[in-house]
């Protein structure tokens, strides 16, 4: 079963699935990552969901609050090893 656990952007296990995110993110992004990467900061985001399924972190995902930017909702990241 999967369990959520709500927290912030100080939480260890967010910050690790995060990184994963952002390591997947720049094969994806290619020479365009660090364009992309200025937007995707994680300091002082108060709204984070992480999944669990058993004791293992399988994704997460946060709310940034970002008022000015209507297409910015957030982030999140998903194991897709976990999928297979």
């Amino acid at each position: 079963m999967v369990k959520l656990v709500r927290t912030d952007s100080d939480d260890q296990v967010f910050i690790g699935l995060v990184r994963f995110l952002d390591a997947d993110l720049a094969k994806r992004d290619g020479n365009d990552h660090s364009f992309y990467s200025q937007f995707n900061k994680i300091d002082k985001i108060k709204h984070v969901v992480v999944a669990y399924e058993g004791d293992i972190p399988t994704g997460c995902g946060a709310l940034n609050g970002c008022t000015h930017c209507p297409t910015a909702g957030g982030r999140g990241s998903l194991r897709l090893s976990w999928l297979n």
